[in-house]
């Protein structure tokens, strides 16, 4: 079944927007403006009604005598949802005193429950958040995905599905959750600290997490991750490949190891996203062993002088390159380690981030992910990331959908 938030046309996933719709009433000489819920798609620009007309035509006939011309509405939510007579907030939720818009647990697919209403309605908090409880030290905040995470208190989670991430880059968790979450006195303290976060709902919360808890399809229901998470995982697969098939370590450290103590940029914040660029670098590249990988091409049949350039031995990623060619014998091995040595150019810039000649590189890095040169700092993380997760997988045995 194809989830109903897939756009008709492209198949991309749409939003949920509200948008004032004019109508008049030629009799009575005036008329209404009404903000009513659309399914857009910012990808093809298809917009479809998520209600029926007949519902707009029923306010617009109860309200044109008791108004003035050109007067402004939300749709009210009886004309919405038709089971309920007035404007709705969910009760037994109120003692948490958070923020939602309820319109969303009945026009958002697959949070209505007869039997449990309102528990799958979504709150939203500002990223922020996060950043308390990532530089606490005993307390992390792992990200599953781009678009889950959830927070850690001396390993252990604090909660038992997490957060989504929506594509505006708020965080959400389900009314119901949150109401299971803090029922421990020793957890007001967070209660406080996540109403100081709390937001007025977007209506947006495509996302694994969504996706994963609320499925339409097998597809749905078991999302992989797209982030670091899913990056460590390959590249720890790709040692334990090379470790079976050629008795040798290509790392220095376990990756599995250095990924415990991997922070992930939470904000669009340059320098967060620039730091954890140091990070990835380190792990990735300044990881590698410089002298396994030159045993391992002499083996190969490469002379000394193949290993060197103008009497300087080359370094980790022109040998890893050359590993890549002689050792795994892929072809345009150049093509497929470029990420890392864009990944290199970023861990230079950020001791530069201020220079006159940063945005030049910055560029051209850009160019070389293929994306936008208008792409955000988060945007141009996300996309070397993505092509990190490439990279491995193009290198390890196993197939890859």
């Amino acid at each position: 079944m194809k989830h109903p938030l897939k756009c008709p046309n492209c198949s991309d996933y749409r939003y949920i927007e509200y948008q004032g719709v004019r109508f008049k009433d030629h009799e009575a000489k005036k008329g209404i403006i009404v903000k009513i819920p659309f399914f857009v798609c910012k990808t093809c620009g298809k917009k479809d009604s998520i209600l029926p007309r007949e519902r707009f035509l029923s306010f617009r006939d109860e309200i044109l005598p008791s108004i003035h011309d050109g007067e402004f509405f939300d749709m009210p939510l009886k004309y919405v949802f038709s089971k309920l007579d007035s404007e709705k907030r969910f009760k037994k939720f109120d003692h948490l005193n958070f923020q939602y818009d309820s319109r969303d647990y009945y026009i958002i697919p697959g949070l209505y429950r007869e039997w449990d209403e309102g528990y799958l309605t979504p709150v939203f908090f500002d990223k922020d958040l996060l950043l308390y409880y990532n530089g606490h030290p005993d307390y992390t905040v792992k990200f599953t995905s781009f678009s889950s995470c959830n927070i850690y208190y001396k390993g252990e989670s604090m909660f038992d599905w997490g957060f989504g991430i929506n594509r505006y880059g708020k965080l959400f968790k389900w009314l119901g959750d949150l109401d299971r979450d803090f029922k421990d006195d020793d957890m007001k303290p967070h209660l406080k600290r996540f109403q100081a976060s709390n937001l007025p709902s977007d209506h947006e919360i495509v996302s694994k997490f969504y996706l994963s808890q609320n499925p339409f399809s097998p597809s749905d229901a078991f999302q992989s991750s797209d982030n670091e998470t899913k990056l460590f995982s390959l590249k720890n697969e790709f040692n334990k490949e090379i470790i079976e098939k050629m008795e040798v370590e290509l790392t220095k450290v376990n990756i599995e190891q250095l990924a415990e103590y991997y922070k992930p940029p939470i904000l669009e914040e340059r320098e967060q996203i620039f730091s954890a660029y140091l990070s990835l670098n380190k792990y990735f590249i300044e990881n590698l062993q410089e002298q396994s990988l030159r045993e391992i091409l002499l083996k190969c049949g490469l002379k000394k002088d193949n290993l060197q350039k103008n009497g300087m031995k080359l370094g980790s990623l022109k040998l890893f390159t050359l590993f890549i060619e002689h050792g795994l014998n892929k072809e345009n091995a150049n093509k497929i380690v470029a990420p890392l040595f864009v990944l290199n150019d970023l861990r230079q810039l950020h001791g530069h981030l201020s220079d006159a000649s940063f945005e030049k590189t910055y560029n051209s890095c850009k160019e070389r992910l293929e994306i936008p040169l208008s792409s955000t700092d988060l945007g141009v993380f996300k996309a070397l990331v993505t092509r990190l997760i490439l990279l491995y997988q193009s290198l390890i045995d196993k197939k890859y959908d």
